[in-house]
């Protein structure tokens, strides 16, 4: 083993804070391992230490990132960052060797209370030299994935619009302000509770077990709603054409969040569009196969604490 210093020319990093930088071209390495620690792309200012080598950066709480040139690295006073410069050529995957020690051996000794300096780095010991012909093969690291085999009993899932399953209406209130306080929720497009944003005293388009839709806000986020409600007109109410068992309605509401990219507050959804809103569902003989994906949701380790409260729908 050797002392750093015995390997590398130690610098201290010289620059301002992010903030203050405009957009360029040149990386400026900070604290964390995100993104190689590279917080973003900088114009160098004049007063700026840019290094012009390829060398291991160790932020205030020593992770360690490999750096090719040129780069900046934060150099805040009371946490600058340290810059390790091989004082023998070393290749890419050498300097990341030593990162990778660091990381590993080394960083354990610092924190919050206790920050790098170059004099708590230099004394510090890692091996004599890397291995001259190291390689990071990064395929060889990742799990095998091997070919699934076909089966005869594998669902064969078909993209089915909302429109052909249910019947979408958007809910009657605009505004809750004038109304009377109660005990009738009303469903909002928000997140929060499940989406009710009050309780009511009404008693006309008052729905029970069905699912909403959000038009806006959380654009189509799904929520299942096992009580009497009424509803917002920035949401969509669900009636299904067709009897549905309690376990695909919940099938589809969580299918419905995979297609939530689709929309934003930017991109808003409505009544027609909703209804062209497609989701993958099991298919047999042309019809949905609500006994497979009943077996899907009532497999899951959920089911028994969700059963007993989204009750059957009374009909």
């Amino acid at each position: 083993m050797k002392r750093i210093d015995d390997l590398f020319n130690i610098h201290r990093a010289r620059s301002d804070i992010f903030s203050r930088y405009e957009p360029g071209n040149v990386p400026y390495v900070g604290n964390g391992l995100s993104d190689n620690a590279v917080v973003g792309l900088v114009k160098p200012l004049k007063t700026d230490k840019v290094f012009d080598f390829a060398g291991v950066v160790v932020s205030a709480f020593c992770e360690a990132s490999v750096q090719v040139p040129p780069f900046v690295a934060c150099g805040r006073a009371g946490n600058g960052l340290v810059v390790l410069e091989p004082k023998e050529r070393m290749t890419v995957s050498q300097l990341a060797f030593f990162a990778a020690y660091i990381n590993l051996a080394v960083r354990w000794r610092f924190s919050w209370y206790w920050q790098t300096t170059s004099d708590r780095l230099k004394r510090l010991l890692i091996p004599d030299s890397a291995p001259p012909n190291i390689v990071f093969g990064v395929g060889d690291l990742m799990p095998k994935l091997s070919k699934p085999q076909p089966s005869d009993n594998q669902p064969d899932f078909r993209d089915v619009a909302l429109g052909s399953i249910y019947a979408l209406e958007a809910g009657y209130y605009h505004s809750v302000g004038h109304l009377p306080s109660g005990t009738v929720p009303i469903v909002s497009c928000g997140d929060l509770d499940n989406g009710v944003c009050g309780y009511f005293d009404i008693t006309q388009h008052v729905y029970d077990h069905k699912i909403t839709i959000a038009f806006n806000g959380a654009t189509l986020s799904a929520k299942y709603h096992p009580y009497r409600f009424a509803a917002k007109d920035d949401v969509a109410v669900c009636t299904p054409k067709k009897p549905l068992r309690l376990t695909t309605q919940l099938f589809i509401q969580v299918m419905l969040g995979r297609e939530r990219w689709r929309f934003s507050y930017y991109r808003k959804c409505y009544k027609e569009k909703l209804e062209r809103v497609t989701v993958q569902l099991p298919m047999l003989m042309g019809e949905i196969d609500e006994e497979a994906i009943e077996n899907v949701m009532k497999s899951t380790p959920y089911w028994d604490f969700l059963k007993e409260r989204l009750h059957a729908n009374p009909g």
